[in-house]
């Protein structure tokens, strides 16, 4: 995912710019002029930043910006939780009717857990799965692959 966005950024980037004397060095930095962009346009778009990326010790990844807006975001928000814990309590509940919430327990649930119940099959239970995702449930299972937290150079499904 990462590919597609940096390459569509030079990409998006490079239309609007009109030539590419006219991109700024954060985006030419980037651009094998080796490759010709018609046989293969990622790796001209992006075959320079391979050859010089580097991932850091203890890091599984390369990914700066987006790194150092998540640690930013983070900070403002552990700082604006540990200095308003009970304001942040008190809001939170604000928006919950808390008394209709435990006078239901779980009768508005009963449906769904039927429906799990009434599953027999493999198939039965994918389709009952299928419709608890598309309701905003996370399935029983949910594989992806990343890159190994000790050995960058390998992916590991979790």
């Amino acid at each position: 995912m990462v590919k597609v966005l940096i390459a569509l950024n030079v990409l998006a980037t490079a239309a609007t710019a009109g030539s590419v004397t006219e991109l700024p060095e954060s985006v030419t930095k980037l651009i094998d002029y080796s490759i010709n962009p018609c046989d293969d346009f990622y790796q001209y778009a992006c075959g320079t930043w391979h050859k010089h990326a580097v991932i850091p010790p203890g890091e599984v990844r390369v990914d700066t910006t987006f790194d150092k807006i998540t640690n930013q975001n983070q900070a403002i928000l552990t700082k604006i939780y540990s200095d308003n814990k009970t304001k942040v309590g008190e809001f939170y509940n604000s928006c919950l009717d808390t008394a209709t919430l435990s006078s239901l327990g779980v009768s508005r649930l009963e449906d769904s857990f039927k429906t799990i119940r009434s599953a027999n099959t493999t198939l039965d239970l994918l389709i009952v799965v299928g419709e608890l995702v598309k309701n905003g449930i996370p399935g029983f299972v949910d594989i992806k692959s990343r890159a190994d937290d000790n050995d960058s150079t390998k992916n590991v499904l979790f």
